[in-house]
């Protein structure tokens, strides 16, 4: 056979946290060992087919994904350091303590305590306070009936209601069946309260199965909102009718925590009655969140770039900026840098490994990859064709070098967990790619067995890495079992996906996926599949929220990751894929207010 070679140098691919960031808030820095030099080299060989290979190329199932939109961008941005210090002193010394004295102040009775909990969610700065937050809520919570008993008040209500569930607490959903006539239905008195109907409708998001009431809840305030946008009913307040506006385009609980904080901090900021210093306090949280982030991109994007798989691999998606951003959904806190570097790296890895399999492998190339997964050696990897090795050794030295980073600190199980769950994603991937290659349609139930794990639970399996206050071996187990919260999260993320996805698939000639699986095997439009996965999709979040809240073998530091990786879902999927094509939707715009604009004080 003839072809031409191009020769590539791989890096062991490692860790880019080192112990010097000097742009890293001081209290927060690990002592990472991992340099951003490569360490050795590994000659690898590119193989590119000629005359005599057309037949196999030709089998190849190309995609043609976009390149990048961002490129080196995040290596250039300056960052002071002097802002940052300032950010810091006057975030420790002067807002905490203030608000501190806020929220344990005894004037306050327990629902004025809770609202201003909500308010500092709501804001994205009640990581400052979690003990003094659990400590307010356990007592409250003992006394629910009591508070309940006396207060009738709409929007109290479904603060306290959205509070205590978002923290782990089940507060039980008939506490709105006051606010029902006679009739069994929501009085329509109640849309009179704008703000009461808009809390109510957020509360609404965190029903488990088989409570109706919030289904009818969250039917009955969509219906007034709307109306009330549509006939400007808000006019006079246009801060109040853009932050409804806002929600009924992303519920809370279906957006990122610090996408939500600053979206609502551009609304607080038009409230005629905020508070300044918590006003103050969001606005310098925001900001030196985001220097902290850049300075992570900026380490993130420079390993991408020497590790240069985007040119080695021209088939892949480009996404390390994207693929952070998801991260942030896990763990925005400052304190989890370590964690939403690994989650990246194994994120963008596995999208490499996707796009091998789904979009430029040809089927032995595929199984001949997965097959040195299941191994997890390099023995063998000479025998591979060039590109592939390439793919193998980038998974494989990462994860020895967050091995390496992490077994002083007693997590060698979880990064085992890591490699296991893309052993597993593999195995998943060469299923679909054999049906894919055969132009097979599998029932809509065999495709979801093997389609729910090329999901989301690896993504909640990275997340673990880093959680050194959690017992290592429970969380493991707890993982292991497969429980059902992990199968709602692989659920939603896959039925979202291939309805958004199905046009484009088809398009390219891949009919095993979920919405045409549906279609063929019920007979039915694409409409209505739709419909049906959506309803499947809905009942997913409920399963998650129900198993965030009666869970107990695992902390709830670990819940909240799992609850935070079905966030984002909606929006990277719902109107377009744009985590695939990201120029003609949303994220961008998102992304670039987010990374690029500080909020000014």
């Amino acid at each position: 056979m003839e072809a031409t070679r191009t020769i590539f140098g791989l890096p062991n691919v490692p860790l880019s946290l080192t112990t010097n960031l000097s742009l890293s808030p001081r209290r927060w820095l690990h002592n990472h060992t991992l340099s951003l030099k490569p360490t050795k080299e590994h000659h690898l060989f590119c193989v590119r087919a000629t005359g005599s290979n057309d037949d196999l190329e030709s089998s190849r199932p190309l995609a043609h994904f976009s390149p990048t939109l961002w490129g080196d961008h995040f290596l250039f941005v300056p960052l002071d350091v002097a802002e940052f210090d300032d950010f810091s002193r006057e975030i420790e010394v002067k807002m905490k303590p203030k608000v501190r004295d806020m929220l344990m102040s005894s004037k306050n009775g327990h629902n004025e305590r809770i609202r201003l909990i909500h308010l500092l969610i709501n804001l994205g700065i009640a990581y400052h306070f979690e003990i003094e937050i659990d400590e307010i809520l356990g007592q409250a919570f003992g006394n629910l009936e009591d508070i309940l008993a006396n207060e009738n008040d709409l929007e109290t209500i479904s603060i306290m209601f959205e509070v205590f569930r978002l923290r782990g607490y089940y507060m039980p959903c008939d506490a709105f069946n006051r606010f029902k006539g006679e009739d069994g239905r929501f009085k329509e008195s109640l849309a009179e309260d704008i703000r009461g109907t808009l809390q109510l409708y957020e509360a609404a998001h965190l029903g488990t199965p088989s409570e109706d009431i919030l289904d009818e809840a969250l039917s009955f305030t969509r219906y007034h909102l709307e109306s009330l946008i549509s006939h400007h009913a808000v006019s006079a307040s246009p801060h109040l009718s853009m932050h409804i506006k806002n929600t009924l385009n992303r519920a809370r609980y279906h957006n990122m925590e610090i996408v939500v904080a600053r979206e609502f901090i551009s609304f607080y900021d038009q409230e005629e009655d905020h508070n300044e210093t918590l006003l103050k306090f969001a606005k310098l949280n925001f900001n030196y969140c985001q220097l902290h982030y850049i300075q992570e991109l900026k380490d993130l994007t420079k390993w991408w770039k020497e590790l240069d798989l985007a040119s080695k691999l021209p088939y892949i998606r480009d996404r390390i900026v994207e693929v952070y951003f998801g991260a942030l959904t896990m763990y925005f806190e400052p304190r989890y840098s370590l964690g939403r570097n690994i989650v990246t790296k194994l994120t963008m890895l596995a999208t490499v490994l996707n796009d091998t399999c789904d979009a430029y492998g040809t089927l032995p190339e595929v199984t001949s990859l997965i097959d040195s997964f299941q191994r997890w050696d390099l023995g063998e990897t000479e025998k591979l064709p060039s590109y592939i090795r390439i793919v193998f050794r980038s998974v494989f030295d990462t994860l020895e070098e967050i091995e390496q980073e992490m077994r002083p600190r007693g997590r060698s199980r979880s990064v085992q967990v890591a490699i296991d769950a893309m052993k597993k994603l593999g195995k998943a991937y060469l299923a679909i790619a054999k049906w894919a290659r055969a132009s097979h349609v599998p029932t809509f139930e065999e495709y979801m067995e093997f389609a729910m794990q090329t999901s989301m639970d690896q993504y909640a399996a990275y997340s673990f890495i880093v959680m050194e206050d959690c017992d290592e071996n429970q969380t493991c187990e707890w993982y292991n079992s497969r429980p059902k919260m992990m199968e709602a999260l692989n659920g939603v993320y896959r039925l979202k996906n291939d309805i958004i996805t199905y046009e484009k698939e088809m398009s390219r000639g891949d009919v095993a996926k979920g919405l045409n699986c549906y279609m063929k095997q019920h007979g039915v439009t694409k409409e209505e599949a739709v419909g049906e996965l959506n309803k499947m999709a809905s009942n997913y979040y409920k399963i998650i929220m129900e198993e965030y809240l009666t869970t107990t073998v695992v902390p709830r530091p670990i819940l909240v990751r799992c609850l935070n990786v079905s966030r984002p879902v909606d929006l990277y999927y719902r109107d377009s894929d744009e985590f695939t094509d990201p120029s003609f939707g949303k994220l961008k715009e998102v992304i670039t207010s987010f990374f690029i604009h500080p909020i000014p004080l």
